[in-house]
């Protein structure tokens, strides 16, 4: 027993960053890991539950269980686990429009939270997974570095339009959940203060993955700002797609499929190549 719920009729979900899991009673289970795991959970329980005291559409954890629990195992912290209501989803999940998504940010980013969130480091746990990896290429793990650097440099003398505040931080599609009462915001393991068009950029980013541009034009109709043409939008993008190799280099010397994937993603942001096709690993 963990938390007071039996774990029999577990079944797996989704195992990517996080292991997600499903319990009877229609629970959540998410399982952390990276480094500052067990924060990122904390973070996650304690914006959620505020922002449902606001009113905002988001996932919640589940009552009554001081969360997260954290069990022996992974880091020197632990592994963290937290439990959340499963949504009441719709008949189609899938058929989330950005629209959703842009009005959800849009309301997100009018908020301000009772309390203080990390300052937006978005290249840390990267920088952390080229540290620790014996698998990178010497020449990558340099050009990495020197890129990791560059780009800092950038983002600490680029002044944003929308300003800073609270941002969900991993505002994509499939984090959004089209429940029967609305469309819910989840995932919040990535919660900061950061530069608000941050939200905005992963819409920008699906086109590496063949999504069509009309995806990041519907979202910010519905947002109610247009910052692409601003300086900082093109650092963000840059930071958004080199950070998003940290999780492939670290499964690399275990996965094919993420060595692949590693190996294709920093070969072509090398090269400034926006033309290649990356892919999703589960």
């Amino acid at each position: 027993m963990i938390a007071g719920l039996d774990p029999s009729g577990l079944q797996p979900m989704r195992l990517h960053s996080n292991a997600v899991f499903s319990l009877p009673g229609r629970v959540v289970v998410r399982v952390g890991a990276g480094a500052d795991a067990v924060g990122r959970a904390g973070r996650a329980v304690m914006v959620t539950r505020w922002l449902a005291g606001q009113h905002f559409p988001t996932v919640v954890p589940v009552g009554g269980i001081s969360q997260p629990v954290v069990v022996a195992g992974g880091s020197a912290q632990g592994i963290p686990v937290t439990f959340w209501e499963m949504a009441d989803v719709g008949p189609d999940p899938a058929s989330v429009p950005a629209i959703g998504l842009g009005r959800l940010l849009a309301r997100l980013h009018q908020l301000c939270p009772p309390f203080v969130l990390p300052r937006f480091r978005p290249l840390e746990r990267l920088a952390a997974a080229v540290r620790e990896s014996g698998w990178l290429a010497a020449p990558d793990r340099q050009w990495i570095e020197e890129r990791t650097a560059d780009l800092e440099a950038c983002l600490n003398r680029t002044e944003f339009r929308l300003g800073w505040g609270l941002v969900h931080g991993d505002a994509q599609l499939n984090n959004v959940f089209l429940s029967r009462a609305g469309s819910l915001l989840g995932d919040w393991d990535n919660v900061s203060t950061a530069p608000r068009e941050w939200d905005l950029v992963p819409a920008a980013v699906e086109q590496r993955f063949g999504g069509s541009p009309r995806l990041l034009t519907e979202l910010l109709a519905a947002y109610g700002a247009d910052p692409t043409l601003d300086p900082g939008w093109a650092v963000l993008c840059d930071i958004y797609e080199l950070r998003s190799v940290a999780a492939h280099i670290r499964r690399a010397p275990v996965s094919p499929p993420h060595a692949r994937q590693a190996a294709l993603r920093i070969a072509s942001l090398r090269r400034g190549d926006r033309g290649v096709r990356w892919s999703a690993v589960g």
